[in-house]
């Protein structure tokens, strides 16, 4: 790639100012400029990090559905809960992943984070004291607003439009003329926040980082530095952003803490991100969880988003999503899964960060999880990608870290837990602050709930008939919405019941007849619950980030009446030893396909022994779908013989794979393990007798079941047994992360 193009792209992607976290390719972009920004050698690296949750807005309980329903509708602001966790997050990360020292990022949280603070942070600690090499990171997180023509970011002492005097935003024009007076152009600036305002001031299950606009507007007249609006306003570095236009920007309950559901997936990815793993692909899997998490939208296609994000005509956006950033991308060798932060006492025992788990698996998991350590940073590496005109290309991670000891989970609160050293392969016997950790056996509790978040919009007679009818049903369970994490939303659409996304979007079929009482309506819904709580818990094995099994995955489809075969995607076990780095050739396709296209999944088994696999696609309606493996030629497609390729279905076979309506994203989950998956089979078997046709996918009967039936097949795949002291958890499905492999793929139905 010549200097000309080299320049041309890192021009279209200093435009990158329209993140929006629901986007795969939006986030591929941004996580692409994230590591090439933190891994290249630097004389030194600077970091301010803002994070504001105390905004003087009204906060109501949900207890007191008339005062908290209109403040989401009329007040024009909340309090935000995830805002200095996401500085937390991005200061672990920043000093344990990429080696910036503690003394040299500040950070404003709440009450410190007033406009002037903020300018004079850049100023004293930036602008001053920048060299031209330098690295610098600057990152807020809290409310954005959009006042006239301007979007806003807000301090913590600005205030509403209706109190003009007082109000103190900073818009983008200024943000701009404060970084341009920095001498370096490695300038990351990370904003996760939201400027359209819906009047309302939360969705579903998440308050909204946007505060209340103000069409008539402009900036304040000059009164001190800090307002000075720059005279030349390119941009400068890169800069990320949580939303873009009028799409929005979500503070996220999880389990046990909150935080940005961008800066989360962000964070996640950058401590996963290795030589050996495809950027694209994996920040395209970050995507899929965040939408199926957090807000969706079905409005644009993912083309149309690129296009309005980076402003460019198609021909260049082409140019620019074919390429990759490899010959400047130099990426940690290996991928981790969290850090120790602290050691205690003897230093058997410390804190640990597990910001490196995906959310779905780090809200379930348990104590009694095993994770090696390891030392601490790696050296960066760079590999060079292959490229073609439909997508991006990279070579996926095959290192894992030598362990020097292995620690076992004793309690979980949020992303910090506690670990106790169970053997110690170095002989030092000790736990060091900044040691990395890798998975070894994920414990995922016996007694997974799913959590229903009730609408506020419904009565208050209403949500305690639905909290009764809950507390009935087996595993589950009732929650107030926007105050704990939640699976789905129970509300109300056009007089009738039904279930919504965290995200607030209809969940098809789901809704029932007008005048149904709340008791016969959950009644009803029971089916599609025990359906969301199955897919909860295939989705908690999925660990193509940390599992060490010798496969690939390719998903494809044939598209259109000429049936031409495109890629959707391509996938590697992250931290796989015998998948050839020649071979492999991960990718993302991110066009939309048609009902009636037909699907294929090939399998390669690059390992000695047979590996066996079961697929599970997760529609719009909840409904789990599975190839039926029950008919010949068929009945052997769940085993993959040594050293050998199967693709299911057998081409040029009557078994008809379709993508079928309804419209929207769909899950498939690919789940390969060494051992037979014997008790699926069985659970199955219910299924394949009831099912219309015998050469396409079957709608599973009893989802819960067969799910449940996968945990115990993957906990008797085989259990380490050289931990010393290492006690089974009895309660728990206890899964060895060298034992089996669930890759994630996502597509969209046009």
């Amino acid at each position: 790639m010549g200097i000309a193009r080299r320049q041309f792209l890192q021009a279209g992607l200093t435009s990158l100012i329209g993140w929006q976290f629901l986007t795969r390719d939006r986030v591929a972009f941004a996580a692409e400029q994230y590591v090439r920004q933190a891994t290249v050698p630097t004389q030194r690296k600077r970091a301010i990090l803002i994070g504001i949750n105390q905004y003087d807005a009204k906060e109501e309980s949900a207890n007191n559905l008339q005062n908290f329903s209109q403040n989401i509708a009329t007040n024009g602001w909340l309090p935000l809960h995830g805002c200095v966790n996401d500085v937390e997050l991005q200061q672990e990360l920043l000093i344990h992943r990429f080696g910036f020292a503690p003394q040299d990022i500040v950070t404003l949280t709440d009450r410190e984070a007033t406009r002037n603070n903020i300018f004079n942070a850049i100023t004293e600690h930036l602008t001053a004291q920048t060299l031209p090499d330098d690295l610098v990171v600057v990152h807020f997180s809290g409310h954005g607003s959009r006042l006239g023509n301007y979007n806003t970011l807000v301090p913590v002492d600005s205030g509403l439009p209706q109190n003009l005097e007082n109000l103190r935003d900073i818009t983008e024009l200024e943000w701009r003329g404060w970084l341009q007076e920095i001498a370096t152009d490695r300038i990351l600036s990370i904003i996760d926040a939201g400027f359209y305002y819906p009047n309302m001031s939360a969705i579903g299950n998440f308050r909204l980082r946007s505060r209340l606009g103000l069409k008539n507007w402009q900036p304040a007249t000059e009164t001190d530095p800090s307002e000075k609006q720059p005279v030349d306003t390119k941009l400068v570095g890169t800069t990320l952003r949580a939303a873009s236009g009028d799409m929005l920007c979500a503070d996220a309950q999880w389990s046990g803490f909150s935080s940005g559901a961008f800066t989360y997936a962000l964070v996640q990815q950058m401590w996963q991100i290795a030589p050996a793993t495809t950027i694209h692909v994996v920040m395209s899997d970050l995507a899929t969880t965040l939408d199926r998490r957090a807000l969706h939208n079905d409005n644009l296609t993912i083309d149309k988003q690129i296009a309005e994000m980076l402003e460019i005509d198609e021909t260049k956006q082409k140019a620019i999503a074919s390429s990759t950033f490899a010959e400047f991308l130099p990426i940690p060798e290996f991928g981790c899964d969290g850090v120790i932060t602290n050691s205690i006492g003897d230093r058997r025992t410390a804190d640990v960060c597990l910001s490196g788990m995906p959310i779905v698996v780090l809200s379930n998991y348990m104590a009694g999880s095993l994770l090696n350590v390891i030392s601490g940073m790696s050296s960066p590496q760079a590999k060079q990608p292959t490229v073609d005109s439909e997508t991006v290309v990279m070579i996926p991670n095959s290192i894992s870290a030598d362990p020097i000891a292995t620690v076992q989970l004793k309690s979980r609160n949020g992303f910090k837990a506690k670990v106790e050293i169970l053997s110690d392969r170095s002989g030092i016997q000790k736990l060091e602050t900044g040691q990395l950790l890798q998975e070894v056996m994920r414990a995922i509790s016996h007694n997974v709930k799913l959590a229903i978040a009730l609408d506020i919009g419904l009565s208050k007679i209403e949500r305690v008939d639905a909290t009764s009818a809950f507390s009935t049903l087996p595993n589950m369970f009732g929650v107030n919405a926007n105050e704990q994490c939640a699976d789905c939303l129970f509300g109300v659409q056009s007089a009738s019941y039904g279930l919504f996304t965290v995200g607030h979007t209809p969940i098809l079929g789901s809704f029932g007849s007008v005048g149904e009482s709340v008791g016969v309506a959950i009644k009803r819904l029971q089916p599609f619950l025990e359906s969301l709580l199955a897919a909860k818990l295939v989705r908690t094995t999925e660990n193509q980030a940390t599992s060490h099994l010798d496969v690939r995955v390719t998903l494809k489809a044939m598209i259109g009446v000429d049936e031409r075969l495109v890629t959707i995607a391509s996938k590697s076990a992250a931290r796989a030893s015998l998948v050839p780095a020649s071979s492999i050739s991960n990718t993302v396709r991110t066009k939309p396909i048609n009902i009636g296209d037909r699907l294929e999944c090939q399998i390669e088994n690059f390992s000695d022994r047979p590996l066996y696999v079961r697929i599970f696609c997760l529609d719009q309606r909840s409904k789990i779908l599975t190839p039926n493996f029950i008919t010949t030629p068929y009945a052997n497609d769940g085993v993959i013989p040594p050293s050998e390729t199967l693709t299911i279905p057998y081409p040029k076979m009557p078994m008809n794979w379709s993508v079928s309506a309804p419209k929207g994203m769909v899950d498939v989950q690919v789940v390969i393990s060494r051992s037979p998956l014997i008790q699926v089979a069985k659970t199955l078997e219910a299924s394949q007798r009831q099912a219309s046709s015998l050469n396409g996918l079957i709608a599973i009967s009893n989802p819960l079941q067969v799910a449940q039936a996968l945990l115990s097949d993957l906990d008797r795949a085989g259990k380490p047994s050289d931990f010393g002291n290492f006690s089974i958890v009895s309660d728990a499905w206890m899964l060895d992360v060298q034992q089996w492999a669930t890759f994630n793929f996502n597509y969209q139905v046009a």
